[in-house]
């Protein structure tokens, strides 16, 4: 019996600490997109990530999939400034399937105005963003 509890614990500490370790992984994943995807906007529009990332999202010369990454990215940013922009473009109405580089997406940004309006879980990490090379 005694045996069975240390092979339980043990097994519950690894799996633990595996979660942890992919949990943490996926945080710099995400940061990394985000890091990229605004320090690119920003080399284009030469403003603030939000105000480049806003501007490439207005530009019809952007394909959809551009467009849909930069909302994307202004949700995980959860900045209030982006919240005009998101919901110009926000009908209300999402479809059940959507292709991210044939429309913009209906549910990316309902998901993004979300965000912007309470924030998310991963908006603490950007907080030096205007630090970002």
């Amino acid at each position: 019996m005694a045996n069975l509890k240390k092979i339980i614990l043990a097994s519950t500490i690894f799996v633990t600490t595996l979660a942890l370790i992919f949990f943490l992984y996926t945080l710099g994943v995400i940061y990394q997109k985000v890091k990229v995807t605004c320090l690119k906007a920003q080399k284009e529009y030469k403003e603030d990530c939000v105000n480049s990332l806003t501007k490439l999202l207005q530009s019809d010369e952007k394909t959809f999939r551009e467009r849909n990454t930069a909302i994307w990215t202004l949700g995980q940013l959860a900045d209030k400034r982006a919240l005009p922009v998101l919901q110009s473009f926000y009908s209300g109405k999402i479809p059940p399937k959507e292709s991210l580089s044939q429309t913009l997406s209906q549910y990316e940004l309902k998901k993004a105005i979300q965000w912007c309006e309470r924030g998310n879980v991963t908006n603490w990490m950007y907080q030096n963003r205007e630090n970002w090379r």
